[in-house]
């Protein structure tokens, strides 16, 4: 049987492609806009399913803290991508901010795995 969490992704996803292809056509887009269209259908598809289980309280599977965890590093690097293709050539002193970024992500990202696990860990202890 097919999860709750995979029939929305598929969903999501479905919707993406569908409106993905049909926005040239209905509204274009300039360079700013079609960045930021990327970076928000990759949230979307990243993070969609797990915030719309998050906001009906739904843990069948994965805690509602874990998700709300998971939507906050998906909104991060949505955010961090839609930066680093704007200004990402800009430097700060002798660091770009594309550098800099990338940075910030790998920590974010271990970090977030590393308190998942601790999470994992205690919760299975219990």
């Amino acid at each position: 049987m097919v999860s709750r969490d995979t029939k929305l992704q598929i969903g999501l996803v479905s919707v993406v492609i569908i409106v993905s292809v049909l926005r040239p056509f209905v509204f274009p887009l300039g360079r700013l806009g079609s960045i930021a269209f990327f970076a928000g259908t990759n949230f979307v598809i990243l993070g969609g399913a797990h915030r719309y289980l998050a906001l009906v309280d739904d843990s069948e599977t994965i805690p509602v803290a874990a998700r709300w965890r998971y939507i906050g590093v998906a909104a991060m690097v949505a955010v961090a991508s839609f930066l680093r293709a704007v200004a990402g050539r800009t430097s700060v002193g002798s660091i770009t901010l594309n550098q800099l970024l990338g940075g910030v992500l790998a920590v974010t990202v271990v970090s977030y795995l590393l308190y998942e696990a601790r999470a994992g860990y205690l919760a299975s202890r219990q």
